[in-house]
């Protein structure tokens, strides 16, 4: 299933000590609302660690269709590529602490492979960012 459809419920606010991601973040149409609900999930003084990319699976298409196309494609495009946002690490961190987490560790560009065959020369690297953020108060 969807990670917002699971744990957005009530039934998940404040039940979880520590939430660890990797290759995931970047996986949301819209990054703020993963923020939100991983906030909520943890208890007080909780923990989100994550490592990957922040590639933004959602951000389209190679050519976003424009207003007039938008209706004659819409069986075709999945409208969640329509909504996408995408944002550099500086931007992931200040929505971070603006939802109310603290940066307690973050390294930026550290070389991690996605997939590797030892038997031969092909494998596939990411620049991709550490971070361990703690659960604090929620600004506002």
């Amino acid at each position: 299933g969807e990670f917002l459809d699971i744990y957005e419920k009530e039934e998940e606010h404040g039940k979880w000590s520590c939430v660890a991601s990797c290759f995931f973040i970047d996986t949301a149409v819209n990054i703020v609302d993963y923020f939100l609900c991983i906030w909520d999930m943890l208890e007080p003084d909780g923990y989100l660690i994550n490592l990957g990319p922040l590639l933004f699976h959602w951000s389209g298409p190679n050519m976003r269709p424009d207003e007039n196309q938008i209706g004659q494609n819409s069986g075709r495009i999945d409208s969640r590529y329509l909504q996408s946002i995408d944002v550099c690490w500086e931007d992931v961190r200040e929505i971070m602490v603006n939802v109310g987490f603290e940066i307690v560790e973050e390294t930026v560009g550290l070389d991690c492979q996605y997939t590797r065959d030892t038997d031969s020369f092909m494998f596939t690297s990411y620049k991709c960012v550490f971070f361990v953020a703690k659960k604090a108060t929620r600004k506002g």
